[in-house]
């Protein structure tokens, strides 16, 4: 089947019998890329070209007050810190300090010092918050509509801090194991909050290795966190949306597990840690990844012919397996030295190789 691409921002059009015009939108571009169904091109995700919209999930009420949730000098957070920059404490009590303003900052005082004694109440959420999706009569827009979830592995992370919260996994895993189905029994509550409101995808985000592997070993994952993630994505699939996860690392050794507790998309801003033709060569015919050129080898060099080499070699790569990419933008580009105009010279030459062949 030949198709004809038009030439206007995300549609495309396929060829149909005489008298009768079909416009692909972003929504139905994405859904194929997500169900490997004959998609007619790689996905879009660009500050000034997108196939997505973000809602938010939930609308929090009954919240106790927090003096201290936005940044600033607090000397009493300060002292239980000893910390010198900026800091804020979240709902949950745990405490993030950054510098000279720059980035989302780091957790440096977790809300569980003690696991014998702690609390870690759930945020009550407004269930009319469902009416507001339904006004935005999301199931007829024309993009594809990313709703934001939570962390698991992340949240257990803060709360402990990453050393506590490894060293638990080993010697307090029954209690990991519970704490993470919490959260994830909580997920699935906010997400058949909004089931049938027309969202397309759950979007949450979990860094789970370093640069060279995993946190934790695959059996402790299997043990641990594997049953929390399906509950996740279980919810999800019922309420009609595919999954989507994000995680920075190398979660190679997990790739495996993810995809059967229910991950239908990677976003991975540094797919050459892989490299990237591990991913499309293993993983692609089953699962996509939602992926800029790498943040850390390619587009920092700042070398034109490098990173339009790397974008059109991704672009072949992806397209050898029929698909399985959503190119994007790395959001902040200034916190990772790129300058825009580098990374306009991946985005030029994907969009001008984004056409998918009918199989």
């Amino acid at each position: 089947m030949k198709r004809t691409i038009q030439r206007r921002p995300f549609s495309f059009c396929l060829p149909v019998p005489p008298g009768t015009v079909v416009t692909m939108t972003s929504k139905e571009i994405i859904r194929r890329l997500v169900a490997h169904d004959d998609p007619v091109r790689f996905g879009y995700d660009f500050a000034n070209l997108s196939d997505f919209i973000w809602v938010g999930t939930r609308r929090y009420i009954n919240l106790p007050p927090n003096p201290y949730d936005a940044w600033g000098d607090y000397p009493e957070l300060k002292k239980l810190t000893g910390f010198s920059g900026e800091v804020r404490r979240d709902m949950y009590g745990n405490i993030y300090g950054r510098f000279n303003g720059k980035t989302k900052g780091e957790c440096i005082r977790g809300a569980i010092q003690d696991w014998d004694d702690y609390e870690f109440p759930m945020p009550e959420f407004d269930p009319a918050y469902r009416r507001t999706l339904l006004d935005m009569d999301l199931a007829h827009h024309e993009k594809y509509v990313l709703g934001g979830g939570s962390s698991l592995f992340s949240v257990l992370r803060d709360a402990r801090l990453i050393a506590n919260a490894l060293m638990d996994t080993i010697t307090d895993p029954e209690t990991v194991a519970g704490f993470v189905d919490m959260l994830a029994e909580y997920e699935a509550s906010v997400i058949r909050s909004v089931a049938g409101c027309g969202i397309d995808a759950w979007f949450f985000g979990d860094d789970l290795g370093t640069q060279e592997t995993t946190f934790m070993s695959p059996a402790s994952f299997r043990e641990l966190f594997k049953p929390a993630y399906h509950k996740v994505a279980a919810a999800a699939h019922e309420a009609g949306m595919a999954v989507f996860l994000h995680s920075c690392g190398n979660d190679y050794a997990l790739m495996e597990d993810l995809i059967d507790a229910g991950i239908d998309v990677f976003q991975f801003d540094q797919p050459d840690v892989y490299p990237t033709e591990v991913l499309a060569g293993e993983f692609a015919d089953r699962v996509c990844f939602h992926s800029p050129v790498d943040i850390q080898k390619v587009l920092p060099t700042g070398d034109r012919a490098f990173i339009e080499s790397r974008a059109k070699e991704m672009c072949e790569l992806f397209r050898s397996v029929g698909g399985g990419w959503i190119a994007k933008d790395y959001p902040t580009y200034h916190d990772i030295g790129v300058e825009k105009e580098w990374a306009a010279w991946a985005q030029n030459v994907i969009v001008a190789n984004s056409a998918i062949p009918a199989k």
